[in-house]
Formats: structure tokens, sequence, C-alpha cells
């Protein structure tokens, strides 16, 4: 399998911005660290002969709506000859960048102008350059426990949290990491409305460090984050202009020791088929009128799913901010073999998706019970409790 990985600055070049995830207005007048969109392409040969391929696109933002992501796969599978399928965005949900979220004016998150047009042009530009940087790799794979302190389910819910890599490095060179693709469930909300910057939160950090550690171009892949916060409270009284971000920072760097310390352990593949798109469907999901449904009545809603097959690894799209049961059920899918990344808020977000279903904002943020439990059906081939 050949794999490359790509970047580039997906910042609004204009200031100030307004940020979106939090109630509370805020208008950044700066830049703390750059918002990046990090691409991963793969390809290899197809079981049925020829080359398959597939492109992955990571964005340090809240969350898309359809009519931000659908023109970038358009134009990414254009610039890479790839089918919808084949290219999944996803996002990491920090609350210090612009909305790309459809509606969210009304909550006074406004999408900069002429901004969805620079995440395609800049989505172009990562996924080229991760194709041309494809090269011969070999692929390790690993699920761990997370470590204590890093995290709790703010829900009190059960709470046994693990985390996957899945480690890439020259087929010619083990030495040289290429990327790992760290799939780490923990809401990036550590900066909190105090903190008025535009940010990456901790995802930042967590790159920053672990380049430094390992080497390659990580990737940060959300996974189930609904109901997972960072271990502090970031009502706690931060004086952003004081600490300088250092709890973002420390969360960054412990995640990041994290996933150091086991990477020698993680499990060598061996020789792959390519990836292939496993599965591709388009299901029209009831709704029921909760707050995020008002306006729009009980009409269902289409929710698209995608599941890739990088070799034995299993990657699931999920299209909103699961639940950690929820998560954790796509994992143990013995269906999957037990090798999965769970792709969170891809490729769009269709709100919360609350498992247990029982009263919260959450809930309210969902399109309700019904849907909610179709999706979580449709993602884990059970018909899990909701």
């Amino acid at each position: 399998m050949n794999v490359g990985v790509g970047a580039a600055v997906i910042t609004p070049p204009n200031l100030p911005v307004r940020l979106a995830g939090f109630a509370e207005e805020q208008v950044a007048h700066e830049v703390r660290d750059d918002l990046e969109v990090r691409a991963l392409y793969l390809e290899g040969d197809a079981p049925s002969g020829g080359r398959t391929a597939v492109c992955l696109l990571v964005y340090d933002l809240l969350g898309m709506s359809r009519h931000f992501a659908d023109p970038i796969r358009v134009a990414v599978g254009a610039a890479l000859g790839l089918e919808r399928a084949a290219v999944l965005t996803s996002c990491v949900h920090t609350h210090a960048a612009p909305s790309t979220m459809a509606g969210t004016e009304a909550l006074g998150w406004p999408t900069p102008e002429g901004y969805a047009e620079l995440l395609v042009e800049r989505s172009v530009q990562a996924a080229t350059e991760a194709q041309a940087s494809a090269v011969a790799a070999s692929l390790r794979y690993g699920r761990w426990p997370l470590p204590g302190g890093l995290s709790i389910n703010r829900r009190g819910h059960p709470y046994d949290p693990t985390f996957a890599v899945l480690d890439v490095r020259a087929a010619d060179d083990a030495a040289r990491r290429i990327t790992s693709l760290a799939n780490v469930s923990i809401h990036p909300v550590a900066l909190g409305p105090e903190c008025v910057a535009v940010s990456s939160d901790w995802v930042g950090a967590f790159r920053g460090e672990l380049t430094r550690r390992d080497g390659g171009t990580p990737v940060l892949l959300s996974g189930a984050l609904g109901d997972v916060n960072p271990h502090h409270v970031h009502r706690q009284g931060n004086e952003c202009t004081n600490d300088l971000f250092a709890e973002a920072d420390e969360i960054g760097s412990d995640v990041a020791e994290a996933v150091d310390d086991v990477l020698a352990r993680a499990e060598d593949l061996g020789a792959v088929a390519g990836p292939a798109v496993e599965r591709w469907r388009e299901v029209e999901v009831p709704t029921e009128r909760t707050a995020l449904a008002r306006g729009r009545g009980e009409r269902p809603l289409r929710v698209e799913l995608v599941e890739w097959s990088l070799g034995p690894v299993r990657l699931v799209s999920v299209p909103g901010e699961a639940f950690h049961a929820l998560g954790r059920s796509i994992e143990e899918d013995s269906g999957r073999g037990g090798k999965v990344l769970v792709a969170g808020l891809s490729p769009v977000w269709q709100g919360y998706l609350p498992m247990p279903f029982t009263e919260g904002y959450e809930e309210e943020t969902s399109y309700g019970r019904a849907f909610v439990a179709t999706v979580a059906a449709a993602l884990s081939g059970a018909t899990p409790r909701v």
C-alpha cells in the first residue's frame, strides 16, 4: 500500500471572526495557533485487479454541514480521480474556530465571507500534496486503554475509554514514520469560553508534541467524544491572558505521551490489500421535534454512512457526536474483526447521538430518540439500546 499525508492552513484570513461552539459570544481578534486540514491518502492493489484509493480529510473545525462538505468532496474527488464514497471529511471539533454548520447564524456563529471557497481550495491543496507524496508503506495498528486522568464522562455514564492508532512507516525504512492516525475521543474544550482566540485547542499541542517525539505528520481523528470532556472543567475560571493556554497545551502533550508510549507495541499488519470502500449507504432517518429539529417538522433526514477497509482495519464514519457507549459498540462489533477506527463528525455533523438517550441538552441537540436508534443500529450492526 502507498500512503501519503498533506496539510494546509485553513485559518480565516480576516479578523475579527466569531467562534463557534459555546453559548457565550466569542469574537476572536487574534490567532493563537493556525487551523489546519490534514489529508491522508492511501492507494493499493484491489483484490479484483487494478488500483484503488481513498482520501481522509480532517479539519480543525467544530463540524461541517452537507453544503460545506459536499463541494469539498466533489473537488477533491475530481482532483484525485476518486468517487464520492472514497473521500471522507471529519472534524476534530474544536470550539475555537468559525462555524461551517448550516443555520448557526441564529446562534451568533456566522461563517466568514468566502470561507467555504477557501476550504475547498485548501482541501484540494492538502489532498494533492498527500497523493503526490505517497510512498510504499507498512501499516501497524493497536488499541490500548486511555490512561486515567486525561478525560471524564461528563454525563456520569459508564466509561472505559480506549484509543487506537494506525501507525504508517516507510516500507524501505521502518524508522521513518509517515504518519500516525491517532483515534482519540476527548472533546477539544480545554480552552473554554474564556479563551477567545482562533485555536485548535489541545489538538495542535498534541500534533506538535507527537511530531517532536516520533516524527511524521500525525493526524488526530476524533471518535465518540459526545459525552467525554478533558479531565478539568473548562469553566474553572481560566485567565487566558495569564496561563497562556497552558492547560490545553498540557492536555495535548499528555495525550501525545500516551500515544508515544505504546507505538512500539503496535501490531505489524504485514502485506495488506489496497484500501476499499467496504460499505456505502444513504438512508432516510425519522426525526422528532427536538430543539435541533425545530422548523423542519418531523420530515426524515438523509444520512450518509461510509465504511472503508484499510487492509484488516475498518474505518467507520459517524455522522455526529456519538456518546462513548455507541463508540464502544462500533469498536466491538465482531463482524469487523476487532481492528476499528471511528471517524466522528464524518462526513457531516447531524447532531448528538446520545446513548443512552435520557434528558439533557445533548438530547435536545439531536434529531430525537428514533433518529439516534436508527443511526446507532446501522453503525453497530446490531440494535443498541438507546
